[in-house]
């Protein structure tokens, strides 16, 4: 069954009741929907971490190779391109 989140919408709102399978359905998209969310702020999280470990490192003496490793791990963890 394909869902219409519009026609889903309309029915809330006037307050009909969702079938078993609508509400399954509907649910099963939330939870899709939150998996990929928690997945993407992961992903922000290892960006964030990785770029204040450049700022913090760029103040010191460093080799610039030292950053890239940074940068490419970040990347690998996030699904970027690594090279």
């Amino acid at each position: 069954m394909k869902i219409d989140l519009l026609e889903l919408e309309r029915k809330l709102s006037y307050g009909i009741n969702l079938t078993i399978k609508e509400s399954t359905i509907l649910l099963e998209s939330m939870e899709g929907f939150i998996d990929d969310k928690i997945e993407l702020q992961e992903q922000l999280n290892t960006a964030k971490k990785a770029l204040t470990e450049i700022v913090f490192f760029s103040q010191g003496c460093y080799p610039p190779e030292y950053f890239a490793s940074i940068a490419q791990k970040a990347l690998a963890a996030i699904g970027g391109d690594n090279e």
